[in-house]
């Protein structure tokens, strides 16, 4: 995918187990992503079934107080979730789909939603998708917005 390009993509249903941390926007602490980061890393070998051993996925969801990061590996199915872990599935979904280095991916995303008369679907989770070895900034991940 080109930088910039933003298309819309049909992801089928995925599977998910991780590291989730909830955070309050009026007090924002990096220091409790970087720690569930920090452990998601450490007990990564833990986690069974992972499909793509090279990327990780950082499913989210917020609204105006609370938002909620998970670190994840997907995986071919759900099972022995290590303990302060969680296993979920995200449903069929579409989304709208960037990757940008120099602009923020989703004020483009949101400019696109509102060219093209689409909307965001808040009852989804949005997906960051990044490879392993590289900086963790959403300039450096694949970004799935979920539509209606």
């Amino acid at each position: 995918m080109k930088n910039n390009q933003i298309e819309i993509v049909t992801l089928g249903e995925k599977y998910f187990v991780g590291v989730p941390v909830t955070n309050v926007f009026q007090r924002f602490d990096p220091d409790r992503i970087k720690e569930a980061n920090q452990i998601f890393l450490a007990r990564k070998s833990e986690i069974k079934e992972i499909i793509n051993e090279n990327e990780y996925v950082c499913p989210h969801f917020a609204n105006d107080v609370l938002f909620t990061y998970i670190y994840c590996m997907e995986v071919t199915e759900i099972k022995d979730i290590p303990k302060g872990m969680i296993g979920f599935c995200v449903p069929n979904q579409r989304y709208v789909k960037v990757r940008s280095t120099d602009q923020d991916p989703y004020a483009l995303i949101k400019s696109y939603l509102k060219a093209n008369g689409l909307e965001n679907n808040t009852r989804s989770l949005s997906l960051e998708v990044f490879r392993f070895g590289e900086e963790q900034h959403f300039n450096k991940a694949d970004i799935f917005v979920p539509i209606v």
